[in-house]
């Protein structure tokens, strides 16, 4: 058993749970996205680059992308700066000067006490009792030069050391201006000139009394300080791809080293976070496919060898990009994707593949736009040139429209971001090798393809309508009425189809084989006997029926020798339905036996058909042959024909199983009697020479020359209505 036969057979006959419809889509879906995040995300894994700060350097360290960063270390001096230039917001503290001045009066007011005191006479006394009555700490020379003033001293260092405190206080006194306030404080009252025990004194007990009237609004600070950091933008560092981080003999810098650290290459390491996203990144793209399928492709959707084709492709083409991605991005030939899956599947399905390559594919080129536009643009242009390839279009002509619409985009994307000459025509270049490379993959896998999934293209379908094909040179030198029947059915049949939407290709490519079955037995069909005798003539009705049905097992035995696709081989199947087969069927009813006939004997095994093509086939095979027996055909008497045959095969249930509307039906009726009608006008008879040379001597006019050909057509073009002669 071959390889593609085993594979239709796992998807078409189940024989375990892992081959069930649904386990199968959840296996083969895990499947795939397994392989699309291994192909996508070995990127990822950059090479092992162990370098420490202070090293000499024994390579090149290249960066594999472009990657923007934020440097923390500058970011984190950048804000120290910030917060230094921040000043502190403090609050004033009216209060101290307050308290200052009444602490002055207290200290005065005590030492004017002591002094009056007769009962201590010595300045030991006074300063201990100083000591015990102020509440203030004050130095010992202080309360000795204070206990030892005059009354009129007393009152002046009083005055002094108000005026002092009020000076200081009253502009604010921080924490950190203390210690300078205090030694200023020394310096003004060397200036009051106030004599050495008063400056002791004012000095002292002002620098006592001084305190910081300033106090720190530490919310509002707060709140100021983050209020800058909010303004401070990160510090961010951008590395090139391709920039040289480290060049081999460079001492390593701990800059150096967070630059190879963001970027992933210190000791290989792998960025979770990537990873992540770019499976959330394939799961979108998957999802989207399947949504699309499912919504406005469901034949293709629900067929599992479709599904398992696609995700060949696609791994296959994003593999071959990856590859040619370290060589230049615009070289790969993803434009093939595209491609095949418009001739393998559909055009539709060539077009969403193509977008959403081009979306996988700016992945491995690390999100660069100019690859990804041309890609996407090339896959578009490819899709729209094979999508006419029914009618003649080969992917030789498409290899040279991808490449040229390569060649565009790539050369105005360039204009755009001002790159060189030199470079834009380098990368112009790879980007038509690309294109033509796109055409020459999609050219040599399709067979593979082709035969390995059993899926028939146009351009097969094309290759088998050539005269010089084996079985069509047989049919014409074993069968020639056969074969030019079927030329006529192929073209009456494919101008139908291109009338109703149906697949003109494989209408006339099954016409041209429908009937392929007689050459087993050509003597036995009208079309073939030409001077001879009719065969059934002597032969039983039911022999004649079997004889004649047989042409379709027949023409399935051919069709399998030669290897002819499916859909060719359902056409010959089909294209005579369950019909009964009238002529032989009416004989064996005349004879002493008709009462015991049963009409199912007479009747072809079929199936009916089953699309829109066999259908066309069946109808124009019919209408071919009832119009050709016409004795004197014209245009009403083959629109009834066809009419009557078409009427018949909708009432007998011939075409209950194919799509086929009355509308179309109605539509396909009206190209039949067109082109029937053209195929089968009827001509003047040409007059025999004898009878003109002697109605020209009757007439007696010898010197006219006899009317031509030419002039006989042309009379008969001028009357407008057909002769008797059929021109077959």
């Amino acid at each position: 058993m071959s390889v593609n036969t085993k594979l239709r057979n796992m998807f078409l006959q189940p024989t375990s749970i892992y081959a069930r419809p649904v386990t199968r889509r959840i296996v083969l879906w895990l499947i795939f996205f397994t392989l699309f995040m291994i192909v996508l995300s070995a990127e990822f894994i950059p090479d092992k680059v162990y370098l420490t700060v202070g090293q000499v350097s024994d390579r090149d360290v290249i960066s594999p992308r472009t990657v923007s960063y934020v440097d923390t270390a500058k970011t984190k001096k950048l804000e120290e700066e910030v917060l230094a230039s921040v000043a502190s917001v403090y609050d004033l503290d009216v209060g101290v000067i307050t308290r200052a001045e009444e602490s002055v009066s207290a200290i005065f007011h005590t030492a004017k006490i002591v002094i009056n005191d007769k009962q201590l006479v010595s300045t030991e006394q006074k300063t201990a009792k100083m000591k015990e009555l102020l509440t203030v700490s004050l130095p010992n020379t202080v309360l000795n030069g204070l206990v030892n003033l005059q009354a009129n001293d007393l009152a002046q260092a009083e005055e002094d050391t108000r005026a002092i405190l009020r000076k200081y206080l009253q502009r604010g006194i921080r924490d950190d201006d203390l210690d300078l306030a205090r030694k200023r404080i020394v310096m003004d009252t060397e200036e009051m000139n106030l004599g050495k025990s008063t400056e002791a004194v004012v000095a002292g007990i002002a620098q006592t009394l001084l305190r910081p009237n300033f106090i720190l609004n530490v919310r509002e600070t707060d709140k100021r300080k983050q209020a800058a950091l909010a303004s401070v933008d990160p510090v961010r560092e951008t590395v090139k791809k391709g920039q040289v981080l480290v060049r081999r003999g460079d001492v390593v810098t701990e800059e150096q080293i967070h630059a190879i650290e963001e970027i992933g290459l210190y000791k290989g390491q792998i960025s979770e976070i990537r990873i992540f996203g770019l499976a959330i990144f394939v799961l979108i793209i998957m999802t989207m496919m399947l949504g699309y399928l499912y919504k406005f492709a469901q034949p293709v959707y629900a067929n599992d060898l479709h599904l398992v084709l696609l995700g060949l492709i696609f791994l296959a083409i994003l593999l071959l990009g990856k590859t040619l991605h370290y060589y230049s991005d615009f070289v790969a030939p993803i434009a093939a994707g595209a491609l095949l899956a418009a001739i393998l599947i559909d055009v539709r399905v060539g077009i969403l593949s193509g977008v959403m390559l081009a979306l996988l594919y700016g992945v491995i080129v690390e999100d660069d736009l100019r690859a990804v536009v041309t890609v996407l643009i090339g896959s578009m242009a490819g899709v729209y040139s094979v999508s006419k390839l029914s009618h003649g279009y080969s992917l030789t002509r498409t290899g040279l429209c991808i490449a040229g619409v390569n060649l565009v985009v790539i050369a105005s994307t360039g204009f755009i971001e001002q790159v060189n000459s030199h470079q834009l025509m380098i990368q112009s270049s790879l980007g038509v090798l690309g294109g033509l490379a796109s055409a020459i993959l999609a050219t040599g896998l399709l067979p593979y393809l082709e035969h390995t999934f059993t899926i028939t293209t146009p351009i097969k379908l094309l290759d088998l309508a050539k005269p010089n094909h084996p079985l069509q040179q047989r049919l014409l030198l074993e069968a020639p009425g056969t074969y030019h029947h079927s030329i006529l059915v192929g073209n009456l049949a494919e101008t139908a189809a291109d009338r109703i939407g149906a697949d003109a290709v494989a209408v006339r490519v099954g016409a041209y084989y429908h009937d392929i079955g007689k050459i087993k037995r050509p003597c036995f069909f009208i079309e073939n006997q030409v001077g001879t005798e009719n065969p059934h003539d002597k032969i039983a009705p039911s022999l004649s029926t079997l004889i004649v049905t047989s042409h379709i097992k027949d023409g399935v035995d051919y069709c399998k020798e030669y290897k002819l696709p499916q859909v060719i081989h359902d056409i010959i199947q089909q294209h005579h339905g369950t019909t009964l087969v009238s002529y032989f069927y009416k004989r064996a009813s005349e004879t002493e036996h008709g009462d015991c006939l049963v009409e199912a004997d007479f009747r072809y095994e079929g199936p009916r058909p089953q699309t829109k093509e066999a259908a066309l086939v069946m109808l124009a095979d019919s209408c071919e042959a009832a119009v050709r027996s016409i004795a004197k055909p014209n245009v009403n008497r083959i629109e009834a024909t066809v009419r009557k045959i078409i009427r018949e095969r909708l009432l007998d249930g011939q075409l209950d199983e194919c799509d086929l509307t009355l509308q179309d039906l109605n539509l396909v009726g009206d190209v039949f009697i067109r082109v029937l009608s053209s195929m089968f006008h009827t001509r003047i008879e040409y007059p025999d020479a004898k009878d003109f040379e002697r109605r020209k001597t009757k007439s007696g006019n010898s010197n006219k020359q006899p009317a031509g050909k030419d002039e006989f057509h042309a009379a008969n073009g001028a009357n407008g209505e057909c002769g008797v002669k059929k021109d077959s």
